[in-house]
């Protein structure tokens, strides 16, 4: 349920995004002579000058990268809000308390429940973002992480075995 967890931490995410815009944009600033000058290297005096062409284009790809990964985490945050806000009160209250507070509570009928419901509506946010942000392809791990939710305790030794010699098989490693 490492996704559920991840979208509550989207609010801390979001800000920190934002911060680092900022700072990445001071840094090249002041870290930077837009002038030429010397520099004594190699037994020898060279010229040495403000590349433009590199460090410019370096700093608008990063800028606009930031930007971009802003723009997701924002669609990715109000959708989620969006679906809490959906849920019954209890619901609600039991996801913050487990996710976002990270408190022990017992397993319970309702509690998996819930966490399927919230696990399935993250699925779809994911690809929704997939299709939005045209990364046409869902992520593999969303793709199979579906069927590992289906853990009643009759089952489990089977899909536990399953799902392990899936992750060995993703992951290029033999399960010998």
């Amino acid at each position: 349920m490492d996704m559920i967890e991840y979208y509550f931490s989207l609010q801390y995410k979001l800000p920190n995004a934002r911060l680092r815009v900022l700072q990445y944009r001071e840094e090249f600033y002041r870290n930077q002579t837009l002038h030429s000058y010397f520099t004594y290297s190699e037994g020898r005096w060279m010229v040495r000058g403000f590349r433009q062409d590199v460090q410019v284009v370096n700093l608008l790809d990063t800028l606009l990268a930031l930007e971009r990964y802003i723009e997701i985490l924002e669609f990715k945050l109000k959708h989620f809000r969006l679906f809490l806000q959906e849920l019954p009160r209890e619901d609600r209250v039991m996801l913050n308390k487990k996710y976002f507070h990270k408190r022990e509570l017992p397993d319970t009928e309702n509690l998996r429940n819930v966490e399927k419901l919230c696990f399935s509506e993250v699925q779809e946010i994911e690809e929704a973002a997939c299709f939005r942000f045209k990364f046409y392809e869902m992520p593999d791990f969303l793709i199979e992480a579906a069927e590992i939710l289906d853990l009643e305790d009759e089952n489990f030794t089977e899909s536990f075995s399953v799902n392990f010699a899936a992750m060995l098989e993703l992951l290029g490693v033999g399960s010998e």
